[in-house]
């Protein structure tokens, strides 16, 4: 089994996937249908229903359409549910008919579920069944034959034996990928080091350099442009949008959209301390007033 991409287009972020999200659990279904893995995300992203999911597996691969630190509507749980808003959505393909590929690609779903776990450091107890936020009978095929024996395979899988139906060892294990925003922020603080190191460590990691360094171009020239703006007294708010302070901890809601002052600007021109939060905020997450 292989994993690949065939992300939907930051266009429709609004429709598939508008809120980022912080993974707490996988959720599992079936397609109740008999289309691939491709043809699964293919049809899910070129339509503008909110509907919507992040792996599609078959038989022989596992395809993604949605990063994992993006929201689905996969749950019927409604806006705020917790199976839409905090898991990630996996479809096992060809459920319609089952049989000898249904099989198989609920083999290659029980690794796929593992590795994700494995990925969010997630532990067992953190996989759902789509019936479980809404009362849907589905995964069906999956039910039909046994829940507790999918969860046996997902075990096995978690705790190191993700061998595939031809016995070799699973490899190609997914990277929790994130959108190209952070990636371009990662690159800006170093963790990518210099051209040609820089194109090979993103291309490995399966990510478009183009595209990243053309994010990174433009966070570095608003940035340029929001900082002539800002000096020490500067007054700002902290946009709504804005998930975690510079240091990597959550910025509550009640902080959020109220007036503040520049103390400091940081030397690397990314982020500036608030005075009365007496915290590092980017650059990127507030508005000069």
């Amino acid at each position: 089994m292989k994993y690949r991409q065939m992300l939907v287009d930051e266009s429709k972020w609004n429709i598939k996937c508008p809120y980022k999200m912080e993974p707490e659990y996988i959720t599992v279904h079936n397609t109740a249908n008999d289309a691939s893995a491709e043809n699964e995300v293919k049809y899910m992203i070129s339509n503008n229903n909110e509907v919507s999911f992040h792996y599609a597996v078959d038989d022989k691969e596992a395809v993604q359409g949605i990063l994992t630190d993006r929201n689905t509507w996969n749950a019927g749980d409604g806006a705020n549910g917790t199976g839409n808003r905090k898991s990630i959505a996996v479809e096992i393909c060809y459920s319609k008919s089952g049989g000898d590929r249904f099989i198989r690609a609920e083999k290659n779903a029980a690794i796929v579920v593992a590795d994700l776990l494995k990925g969010w450091d997630l532990g067992l107890d953190r996989v759902r069944k789509h019936q479980d936020w809404n009362g849907k009978y589905c995964p069906h095929r999956t039910l039909d034959m046994g829940w507790e024996r999918f969860m046996d395979m997902v075990k096995l899988a978690y705790n190191g034996s993700n061998s595939n139906e031809n016995g070799s060892s699973n490899t190609n294990t997914p990277t929790v990928q994130k959108n190209i925003e952070q990636v371009a922020y990662d690159v800006i603080n170093g963790k990518y080091g210099n051209n040609p190191e820089r194109r090979q460590k993103l291309e490995a990691e399966g990510y478009d350099y183009n595209k990243v360094q053309t994010k990174v171009n433009e966070i570095l020239d608003g940035q340029n442009s929001m900082t002539k703006k800002l000096a020490v007294g500067s007054k700002v708010k902290i946009n709504s949008s804005a998930s975690t302070y510079a240091t990597g901890e959550k910025i509550p809601n009640i902080y959020k959209n109220k007036t503040y002052t520049v103390q400091q600007l940081h030397k690397n021109g990314d982020k500036v301390l608030i005075k009365e939060l007496y915290s590092w905020v980017f650059i990127k997450d507030i508005t000069v007033l």
